[in-house]
Order: C-alpha cells, then sequence, then structure tokens
C-alpha cells in the first residue's frame, strides 16, 4: 500500500457524528431506546463476540510490554477512525485478568494503583480478585486465568469480524473496504478463544429452531433473550458511570482523577441453559421465578416494569419465600440496587432503588465456545447467555452471586432447586474475573510507569 495516500481520512466520522467518547470503556454512546408497552429498554447492540488471549511474550520483557501498549493502542486508533463510535460502527472494549498485574505489573506500582476494597470484611483486598466456584456452580466449572479479554458488539457481524480479522490475523487486511497497516497484534497475544453471539428481538426463537436446540420452539416471537424477558431495562442497567470503582461510596479507595478512575470490575462467565425444562413451566411459573411471585403481567409482557418503584428489598424478599418461591431478581435487588438515597463522588443525588450494576449480556448457541484452545468444543449447539457485569468490585459481584444460589434462604424455607430463582436451570462451565480499565488506560494498563 502506497504512504502518499491516508485512506483512514476518506471519511472523518468525528465530523459527520460529533461525540466526545466517555472516559469509561462499558457506556455505550448511541444507543437508543425503545418502548416496550410502557417500559423503557436500551436497544442493545445486535452481533457480539468476546476474543480471550495470553501474552506472547515473557513476563519479565519489559520493553515487549511496552511495545504491546503502543501497537495496541494505535490499532484501536485506527479501527475507531473507520468504523465510528457506536453501533452502526464498534464497541471494542477491552478488560485484563488478574496474571497480567501479578506477572507483568511490580509489585511496587500495583500495591500504589490497583483499587483496593473497602468493603467490610474485604478491607485492603484487590477490589479484583479471583474468581470461585459458588455453591451451585458444577463441579467441572473452569476459573478462567486470561491476561487479555476483547469485547466486541456491533449492529453490523462483518464489522466485527474484520476488526478481529485485522487485529489478529497476519496479512493484507481491510476495515469498511479501506486498506489498513498497523492493526495486527497477534505476534503479542495468543489467542484463546472466540466466543459469538447476539440479542436481537425475535432472534433466540429464530436462530435456536433452525440449529435445532430443544424448547427454542418455546421461547416467545419477539424475545431477545433464550430465557423470554427481557434483560435490557433502561431501570435494570447502571446508568452513566455508576459501575465505576470510584462513583460510590464505600466500596474501593478509588477517587475521581485515580488512575483507575472510571475502571470497574468485570465479570466474564459462559452459562449454558437448560431451555426445555424452562419452558416446561407455565408463563406464570417462569414469570414468578425471573421476578417474584407478586407479579401478574401476561405472557405478552416480555418486559416488565423494572423502576425503582419495583425493588424488592430483604423484609419482602423474605415474605415472598414463605409462599414457597423466590424469584432471581428478588434475590439480588437489596445488592444490585442503592439500598438508601446517595450521593455519588461527583455530586449526582441518587434515589433509594436505583440499579448500580450494569450488564451486557449476550445469547450463544456454543457448546461451550466457537473456538478454544484450553478445552474441548462440542459441534453441537446449545443454548446459552455470554455474561458480561460490571460494578465497584469484585467483593460486591460475590455477594450478589451468592444470594442467586440462596443456599441459606433454600434451607430455611424448605425451597425446591426449581423454586429459588433459575439457577437450577442453568449450567455454569467458565467464570473469570477481570479489571476493565478506563478508555485512557485500555492498552496495557501501567505499562508506562514501568
Amino acid at each position: 500500500m502506497s504512504d502518499e495516500f491516508d485512506w483512514t481520512g476518506v471519511v472523518d466520522y468525528s465530523k459527520r457524528v460529533v461525540l466526545e467518547p466517555p472516559k469509561t470503556q462499558y457506556e455505550l454512546p448511541g444507543v437508543t431506546e425503545e418502548d416496550h408497552l410502557g417500559v423503557p429498554v436500551a436497544v442493545v447492540p445486535l452481533w457480539h463476540a468476546v476474543v480471550t488471549a495470553r501474552l506472547s511474550f515473557p513476563p519479565d520483557d519489559r520493553a515487549s510490554l511496552a511495545a504491546a501498549q503502543r501497537r495496541l493502542a494505535a490499532a484501536l486508533e485506527t479501527v475507531e477512525r473507520i468504523y465510528p463510535l457506536g453501533p452502526s460502527g464498534i464497541f471494542v472494549q477491552v478488560s485484563y485478568g488478574l496474571p497480567y498485574f501479578r506477572e507483568r505489573i511490580p509489585a511496587s506500582v500495583t500495591d500504589e494503583l490497583f483499587p483496593h476494597s473497602t468493603l467490610p470484611g474485604s478491607e485492603g483486598q484487590w477490589a479484583v480478585v479471583d474468581s470461585i466456584r459458588f455453591p451451585k456452580d458444577p463441579e467441572s466449572i473452569v476459573l478462567e486465568q486470561q491476561d487479555v479479554v476483547f469485547h466486541f458488539k456491533s449492529d453490523y457481524r462483518d464489522h466485527i469480524d474484520r476488526v478481529v480479522g485485522a487485529l489478529f490475523r497476519p496479512g493484507e487486511q481491510e476495515l469498511n473496504g479501506i486498506p489498513v497497516e498497523g492493526t495486527f497484534v497477534g505476534d503479542l497475544l495468543s489467542v484463546t478463544s472466540m466466543r459469538r453471539g447476539f440479542a436481537g428481538h425475535g432472534m433466540p426463537r429464530v436462530v435456536g429452531r433452525r440449529v435445532g436446540i430443544p424448547g427454542a420452539e418455546h421461547v416467545p416471537a419477539g424475545a431477545m433473550l433464550f430465557m423470554g424477558f427481557t434483560s435490557s431495562h433502561k431501570d435494570g442497567l447502571a446508568g452513566g458511570n455508576l459501575p465505576s470503582f470510584e462513583t460510590l461510596p464505600g466500596y474501593t479507595d478509588v477517587k475521581p482523577g485515580d488512575y483507575f478512575a472510571g475502571g470497574t470490575a468485570m465479570h466474564l462467565s459462559h452459562i449454558g441453559i437448560e431451555l426445555d425444562r424452562w419452558y416446561e413451566l407455565s408463563h406464570r411459573d417462569r414469570l414468578t421465578r425471573m421476578f417474584h411471585p407478586r407479579r401478574t403481567e401476561g405472557p405478552e409482557v416480555l418486559s416488565p416494569d423494572q423502576s425503582p418503584a419495583t425493588v424488592t428489598f430483604e423484609e419482602q424478599r423474605d415474605k415472598d419465600a414463605e409462599t414457597g418461591v423466590l424469584g432471581h431478581n428478588e434475590q439480588m435487588q437489596f445488592l444490585s440496587r442503592l439500598g438508601q438515597d446517595t450521593t455519588t463522588a461527583y455530586g449526582e443525588e441518587l434515589p433509594r432503588g436505583t440499579v448500580m450494576f450494569l450488564r451486557q449480556d449476550f445469547n450463544t448457541v456454543e457448546n461451550p465456545f466457537g473456538f478454544s484452545t484450553d478445552g474441548p468444543v462440542s459441534p453441537r449447539p446449545r443454548a446459552g447467555v455470554h455474561f458480561i457485569g460490571f460494578g465497584p468490585s469484585s467483593q460486591h459481584f460475590e455477594l450478589m452471586r451468592l444470594e442467586m444460589d440462596s443456599v441459606h434462604h433454600q434451607q430455611r424455607y424448605h425451597l425446591g432447586d426449581d423454586d429459588i430463582g433459575f439457577t437450577g436451570f442453568l449450567d455454569t462451565t467458565h467464570r473469570q474475573n477481570l479489571l476493565l480499565p478506563p478508555r485512557a488506560h485500555r492498552s496495557m494498563p501501567l505499562a508506562e510507569l514501568l
């Protein structure tokens, strides 16, 4: 390719759409909302891909780490010059596992700059810790130790395919038909898995039936997820920068302006769904296990209201448990929502019941992944979800996830496995906790300080 012409300047998307990229990586500018029978729902990107990798050079090779930081930053800048930051272009999020920080970054640096928990019982611990096996996880679950995880999402699958190719496949590449150089970072990273999926109206039923997944014919025609109910309610997803380490008081020692301000604790897992068993339940039984036994919406309502006024706190949850059924939402809402009126570190006043945890999960028919170097992959399709969630600390996520299993409530109220949320219909195969840095440090964080 000639060096005399800058192909990436053919279209300057920054002039077409005036956009200030957010300080966080997890905020998604350009994502719109739609009305679901009076309930606001975010129209999330249709196509998703997660690529996991390990750094391919020795842990003590600081020169290579510095070069990797420069090259990844330049590659991502090239991608975003060609594809606008938005659903019609592409979103790229880059997170890092604990092996990256333990093996690549000296303790003298992490001791000073890595976020630390301030939650009672875990004070002083890193705010991102190794994932654990929860009580209802299968014995076979894999607790992953990836170095780097990329999450790509777009309304156009070809955009994702092109960007993945440009970053990880050697040789000549094009983005949006434009030849590019300098985007390949595959020599720095050994790709360990590729995980794909989708999150669009009617897609679970159409895709599930096409590949022959038992129970897919019972998925509601307009549903965005295999289990039928919408997960992208505006009032069910943390807004703005609420999931960041520093925003809410009481979770970490990070302050506005710190190195990792705008970063967040990320959880990644793959979960298989026993779809046929789930749809053996009546609509009423699915509704109560998804939300709580006081819900009365009919089958046509796929997006029941999730506003703060609907939040269930501990006292009501325990009353519901006495009826013999405990819903998934009410199991965790006292932890995923603010328990009292709160002022953020940025001065925003938030009412009790505001959601503070953010999900960016998506459907999959992989079993468990499309490609993996770390374990077997089955060609037999399976309904599932690649779960991605963001919150102020791993310790906070653990509290929520333990409540999802609710072993103590199950024993106290003598609840059956299928009468306590929907954990009994799930099979989690992989887990990992990661740190998603702020956008300014998404390329090999802390490497510039070595």
